[in-house]
């Protein structure tokens, strides 16, 4: 068969399982039921919700500098600012670790916060890891009141002569070595990685190879083309577009829920707590590329199991697999977001994950090379073993 020819079977395939997907009652199930399902989850309890508190630590290690110290100021103008806000209880911590294992919101003042101030550019990290509908106005009044303390400082003092010395760094805990950024993004990356799974669980059971074998249209699509490593092809394409279209249902659906209390987002990254306070274009980019392999993996990993198993087996068997796996990440990655264990390196969800964070906090070693190697590997044999299993579905037929 030559490559042209290939091409074309190729995109029939392709259109064939577009058409199939884009069904109506099929398009309603992947793409109106996530929307629906947020509404009424999300959007009748977010009328309450702002009467509910949530918790803001603040941990400031700023020394001060020329007899300001800054990160103190700001520190106690946001603890007299919410003393007026039941929704929001303000807690002083003594070190970066209950920050950036927060369940709640977290802010971080450098110790070098007020010398930046005066030579350059202070840098505070803010961590969302509540998911919370009302993060973005909790955030603006920290930006606010941080900037005019920051201005009102500046205004009413000179900048007398530096004398700098050198002091020995305090040892840092193994897990905090990638520092807030990866911190602040640990939390939303991994509910990102588990959403996509999850999501892509119900969706894909539509379209699969479970579904042709229900319809009894598995032997009409094997007699079509001799390249059967397309039919995966053609499956897992449509399959990440029936999955990023739920998420985006269920984002779509949280944003119409929120116009109900009156909250609002400024990014649609802000629904997965992604905070652009910290993170750039790059980071978001590195962010969606692993989140988007992860639910690849998922994908050709239900697919596997669908071309190899009877379909009532299948059906059963890898929406099971498929979230277990999902699960056993994410509660792993929650508990102990930014450290290693043996259990959690065995998950190709964490390899993805856990590139991610390490790309994002620049900590370039070996580790990447293992586990991005590992993901293509695992990618390979995972679509090897769904074309074997057609392979053997097509001789079944045959007998």
């Amino acid at each position: 068969m030559s490559k042209k020819k290939g091409v074309k079977q190729l995109k029939t395939l392709l259109k064939k399982d577009l058409r199939l997907l884009f069904r109506k009652k099929v398009a309603i199930f992947v793409f109106g039921g996530p929307f629906i399902m947020m509404f009424l989850l999300i959007g009748l309890p977010s009328l309450f919700s702002s009467q509910q508190t949530s918790s803001l630590l603040i941990c400031s290690d700023d020394l001060g500098y020329t007899g300001a110290n800054i990160g103190d100021s700001i520190l106690g103008n946001l603890t007299y600012y919410f003393l007026s806000d039941s929704t929001i209880e303000v807690a002083v911590v003594a070190n970066l670790s209950a920050v950036t294992y927060t369940t709640e919101f977290g802010l971080y003042i450098p110790s070098n916060f007020t010398e930046l101030a005066f030579l350059g550019v202070p840098t505070y990290y803010i961590v969302d890891a509540t998911q919370s509908l009302f993060s973005e106005s909790i955030f603006a009044v920290v930006r606010s009141i941080a900037n005019s303390v920051i201005a009102t400082t500046l205004a009413n003092r000179t900048i007398p002569p530096v004398n700098q010395d050198e002091v020995a760094p305090a040892s840092i805990p193994e897990e905090l070595l990638l520092g807030p950024k990866a911190a602040a993004l640990a939390m939303p990356l991994s509910y990102m990685i588990f959403l996509l799974i999850a999501l892509n669980s119900g969706s894909y059971s539509s379209i699969g190879f479970a579904r042709e074998k229900r319809m009894r249209t598995m032997e009409i699509l094997l007699a079509y083309t001799h390249r059967h490593r397309d039919l995966v092809i053609s499956k897992a394409i449509t399959g990440l577009v029936a999955s990023l279209g739920s998420t985006l249902s269920y984002v779509l659906g949280i944003i119409a829920a929120t116009q109900i209390s009156g909250a609002s987002f400024s990014s649609i990254f802000e629904i997965f707590g992604l905070n652009l306070g910290v993170l750039n274009a790059g980071d978001i980019v590195v962010t969606i590329i692993f989140a988007v392999l992860a639910l690849l993996i998922s994908l050709l990993l239900t697919m596997a199991i669908d071309s190899n198993l009877a379909r009532e087996a299948s059906e059963r068997i890898s929406p099971l697999v498929s979230i277990g796996l999902a699960m056993f990440f994410y509660f792993g990655a929650v508990s102990n977001p930014l450290s290693s264990s043996t259990a959690s390196m065995i998950n190709p969800f964490y390899w993805c994950y856990r590139v991610s964070l390490l790309l994002i906090s620049g900590k370039f070693s070996i580790e990447i090379v293992v586990y991005i190697s590992l993901i293509i590997a695992l990618l390979g044999l995972l679509i090897l073993f769904s074309t074997r299993g057609i392979q053997k579905e097509k001789t079944l037929y045959l007998e």
